[in-house]
């Protein structure tokens, strides 16, 4: 018996959710990639201390939902698995660049426009930014891996227009000291001119933290 696999475009309607208010008083626009087996609005609450008249943070959800154990319970999302890797990534590259864009256009001429990206969501953002040109003047790939199958600066963002923010728990359990190590060779590897930001933490967003991060990098 011969088994065809092939593939067929379809329209998909996805989730995001939002914080603050879009106004001519929007000073930081943030987007705001969740990690895997989480939800869009978990990465809102990072930001409660933040002035909503100032930030407007959009957090898009990553197209696959399954529920977290067995068939019930909590509902979370994936941006990707390993099987049709590079569908999914063409996928949510388009998704994120639609919503991304729809907003942009909208803000204010001085406004400042960073990517935040957890976990999974880190390794999307790379990705992501690798696949499709994306104007932003702050990435902040936080606890996260960064690709090493891809020549990052041969993609279509130039990195180099990127203030990068590599920021992690010193106390995380999957970013081990021989990873970390890992990590900044892809990092030399690829020639990204980053900002290494380890602090006491595990793996999650610490939201004193990413107050402190905007204080000293991204106010202006």
């Amino acid at each position: 018996m011969e088994i065809k696999t092939q593939y067929f475009t379809t329209a998909k309607t996805a989730r995001y959710s939002t914080f603050g208010e879009l106004s001519a008083s929007t000073k930081y626009f943030w987007f705001a990639l969740h990690g895997s087996k989480m939800l869009c609005e978990q990465m809102l609450y990072k930001f409660k201390d933040f002035d909503p008249k100032e930030h407007f943070v959009v957090a898009p959800e990553a197209l696959m939902r399954f529920y977290e154990k067995d068939f019930g319970g909590p509902v979370v999302a994936s941006w990707m698995t390993k099987r049709d890797r590079l569908t999914e990534i063409d996928d949510f590259s388009q998704y994120l660049s639609g919503l991304y864009s729809s907003f942009t256009a909208q803000l204010p001429a001085a406004c400042v426009k960073s990517i935040l990206a957890f976990s999974q969501g880190g390794t999307t953002a790379f990705r992501w930014l690798h696949h499709s040109k994306v104007e932003a003047d702050f990435l902040i790939p936080y606890a996260c891996w960064i690709p090493e199958d891809i020549p990052i600066k041969e993609g279509a963002t130039n990195f180099d227009e990127l203030e990068i923010l590599f920021t992690y728990g010193t106390e995380d359990q999957f970013l081990t000291e021989k990873r970390i190590a890992m990590v900044e060779a892809v990092i030399e590897k690829n020639q990204l001119q980053t900002k290494n930001l380890p602090y006491a933490g595990t793996h999650r967003i610490d939201r004193e933290h990413l107050q402190q991060l905007f204080e000293h990098y991204i106010k202006k």
